[in-house]
């Protein structure tokens, strides 16, 4: 028996419920049943559990299986069917249930298929522990919890996920946190930096290639996307992959078929992509320097995660985490941190965001002289994003010298206020767009009317 693990099963009369009972109270004594649908949802509110076990027919309009894969995505639902048919079994595992079992001919293996998916649970929490751990995103930072959260949710989809955030706030580790949460997470996660290689190497490294296909092929090579069958492949910095090159991948994840260099044999292939980049994209496809249709194909889901700057709740953490790596990483041991180090550790706001931190924490701990970190530890080049001060033409009030009529007045202090906002964005107009309340669409035509730099 498995003490820990916590079941709840829901039938709509004693039959079914007697049926399969018996089966469970062999794997564990932490089982609760209910009858209906809405009192297991109630229950499931009020209590956690590892498994839901139910009936597809209990499921109604009001309560739906997308219903509670939104609102108990820590619980895995297992179907074990009165009625089983192939447009059942299908509408299940769409909609987000772990197993689907015949009851007919399923209850000697259901201990079996838990046991087996508890196992597989337990793994995963290891592996999202050891994450957190390694990566430190515990936060205390409602922005930060709420990408999680995001991420948790999406995991088990199949939809493709476009990560956007600034430079160095840590969207790979998001990536990898959205594998370990998945279906997949057993499998490989291969990541790709696109902006490393040139159109030609970025095609072989994704496609792979056959030997002789060109000059320097050897021997055959497998490409990440085969390298990610049944796993996750995350392109990271996608902004950078050219035109051309975007109309092969597209047609890639339109078929899900790939074909190695040099080769005309297709191969079929299951992968769950993951996109990333610090560009406006939006800003990308209206400027026709990344195709509309590659852009939506890669964004079903969009995650933003915020820059440090948004994050100050998790500031001491976070510096005395990668004070605690760096000191184990140069085998240095820190015994006090001089004030003017100090100060300018928590007052700086790292627009280079996590990377940029630990950059400066590794670099303080390594100039510390005696296991103390003194103010040479200070960066001489530093903030190099910080904006100058506005200037004229951007200033809140103006002396005019005689009076113009309200239509030129108003078009002349949008233009004033649209420059700042840009300014102050660093010239994303996605996010500028979104602090303003207007579509992205809305501000690039005020961009070109009044002729602004981004």
């Amino acid at each position: 028996m498995i003490k820990d693990i916590k079941l709840l099963l829901a039938g709509k009369d004693k039959y079914y419920v007697d049926t399969i009972i018996s089966a469970l109270l062999k794997l564990t004594d932490n089982v609760k049943y209910v009858y209906g649908i809405e009192n297991a949802f109630n229950e499931l509110s009020n209590q956690a559990y590892d498994f839901f076990i139910t009936d597809f027919l209990l499921f109604n309009k009001d309560f739906t299986i997308s219903n509670f894969a939104d609102n108990f995505s820590q619980t895995d639902l297992i179907i074990v069917a009165s009625t089983p048919s192939y447009n059942q079994e299908s509408t299940a595992l769409r909609s987000g249930a772990k197993e689907y079992i015949d009851i007919k001919s399923g209850i000697d293996f259901l201990s079996k298929i838990l046991i087996n998916l508890y196992n597989d649970k337990k793994d995963k929490i290891k592996f999202k522990e050891k994450l957190l751990s390694t990566y430190m995103m515990n936060s205390n930072d409602e922005s930060y919890n709420k990408m999680l959260s995001q991420c948790e949710k999406v995991a088990k989809s199949k939809a493709n996920i476009l990560l956007i955030g600034e430079s160095g706030t840590g969207k790979e580790v998001a990536a990898k946190y959205i594998h370990l949460c998945s279906n997949r997470s057993s499998n490989s996660f291969i990541a790709v930096n696109c902006s490393s290689f040139t159109e030609t190497l970025l095609e072989s490294e994704l496609f792979g290639y056959e030997q002789g296909s060109f000059t320097g092929a050897v021997k055959s090579k497998q490409g990440k996307f085969e390298l990610a069958d049944n796993g996750t492949l995350f392109l990271d910095e996608v902004g950078e992959i050219n035109l051309s090159t975007q109309v092969k991948l597209l047609r890639v994840l339109e078929t899900k078929k790939v074909e190695r260099l040099g080769s005309n044999k297709e191969k079929l292939i299951d992968f769950r992509l993951i996109s990333a980049t610090n560009k406006d994209l939006v800003n990308e496809v209206l400027t026709n320097n990344f195709r509309e249709d590659f852009f939506y194909r890669i964004s079903s889901i969009v995650i933003r995660v915020p820059p440090l700057r948004e994050r100050r709740e998790d500031m001491n953490e976070l510096i005395q985490f990668f004070l605690k790596q760096s000191q184990k990483e140069n085998e240095i041991i820190i015994k006090h941190i001089e004030p003017e180090a100090e100060k300018f550790l928590y007052s700086y706001d790292y627009p280079g965001n996590i990377r940029e931190m630990k950059s400066i924490v590794d670099r303080m701990v390594v100039l510390s002289n005696d296991g103390i970190i003194t103010k040479d530890g200070i960066p001489i080049l530093f903030d190099i994003h910080k904006k100058s001060h506005i200037n004229n033409s951007t200033k809140k009030f103006r002396n005019y010298e005689k009076i113009v009529p309200l239509q030129n007045f108003k078009h002349e202090v949008e233009s004033e206020y649209l420059q700042w906002v840009l300014e102050q964005t660093g010239g994303n107009v996605a996010e500028a767009a979104r602090q303003l309340g207007i579509s992205s669409r809305q501000l690039f035509n005020k961009i070109n009317e009044y002729n602004l730099k981004k």
